[in-house]
């Protein structure tokens, strides 16, 4: 008998079985009794278990319209594998402490023995305050080096965004432009340094007036939309697929079809893409990964291994906003 057989047998979430059987507090009483009850009627060997050690995953702040809708499918994977490896893991967010919040102090006060930070970006209050961490962080998109105490994992941002450009041109696009998110973030600096490479690499002339800097909200590609149908590029790439819905609402707005008039190429792959209309081309994170690679880094410092930098291959796929052109 296992965790998950009983969160089937139950209809419950895995989360709710593995904190029932470890006595966490924040799970209704009712509910810790009648899983208690039927994994002892079911063989489950209460007896084995061990109190779970704590970690917490920090986000930067709570906002539906931004990057959040990729950093809850990393947090969920992330959490799913804690909890099965008897792990606690509680959500919190920057924005909800004051501005003297101290990470160093809140991790150890409340007995973490490690965190997943997520969202944060050059402006964060927290990002000075990582270097000097007590206990093991894992920072998604974030690299901080020679600090023993901190891994990264995040997707090939980078060479993703060469891969992009390389399949517009093999299409026959020469006039590329590039939506950016925050300008403050790491992630967007990468995509960035992809944009440029790539197109060195195609033999394509660097021109400035290609690129417009977005926020990662749908409303900033809509905007980009207008900045865009005043220039006589063919195609676009976007930091994020909701820049990317952002961008294509906003080139309808302007009476310009995609992809007949310019194409599209979005990063991420959300899963909310399979109920949506928008048959968005884009390059693929995989969030499972990125969540389990986090928690294993965890893992690894906990016992004493070196900290790592650990980067995920994005996949191309292909769907309809790009044509081909003469």
């Amino acid at each position: 008998m296992t965790i998950k057989e009983i969160a089937e047998a139950l209809n419950v979430s895995i989360s709710a079985v593995s904190k029932a059987l470890n006595d966490a507090s924040d799970i209704a009483d009712e509910t810790k009794n009648r899983i208690i009850e039927y994994a002892t009627e079911a063989g489950y060997h209460l007896k084995t278990k061990k109190k779970p050690r704590r970690i917490c995953a920090m986000y930067e702040r709570v906002d539906s319209d931004t990057r959040n809708n990729v950093l809850s499918h990393v947090i969920s994977s992330f959490t799913d594998i804690a909890i099965a490896n008897n792990y606690e893991v509680m959500i919190d967010y920057v924005v909800s402490k004051p501005e003297d919040f101290s990470l160093n102090d809140y991790l150890l006060q409340n007995n973490f023995c490690a965190a997943f930070i997520v969202g944060m970006n050059y402006k964060s209050r927290i990002f000075k305050q990582v270097k000097n961490t007590t206990v093991p962080l894992v920072l998604l998109d974030n690299r901080i080096s020679d600090v023993p105490l901190i891994s990264s994992v995040s997707s090939e941002n980078t060479n993703a965004i060469v891969q992009a450009i390389k399949y517009l041109t093999k299409r026959g696009h020469r006039k590329i432009g590039f939506l950016m998110g925050e300008n403050d973030s790491q992630v967007s600096a990468d995509r960035l340094a992809g944009y440029i490479f790539g197109l060195a690499r195609a033999g394509i002339e660097y021109n400035h007036d290609y690129i417009y800097h977005g926020d990662f909200t749908k409303s900033s590609g809509e905007e980009a939309a207008t900045f865009f149908s005043e220039t006589d590029v063919t195609a676009v790439i976007s930091c994020s697929d909701i820049m990317a819905m952002g961008l294509i609402d906003g080139f309808k707005a302007c009476e310009k079809n995609v992809p007949d008039d310019v194409s599209v190429i979005g990063f991420d792959d959300l899963n909310l893409l399979k109920f949506t209309s928008y048959e968005l081309t884009t390059m693929k994170q995989d969030f499972n990964r990125l969540g389990e690679q986090a928690f294993r880094q965890i893992e690894d410092m906990l016992e004493g291994r070196t900290s790592q930098q650990v980067m995920l291959e994005c996949k191309l796929i292909e769907r309809g906003t790009v044509k081909t052109i003469n």
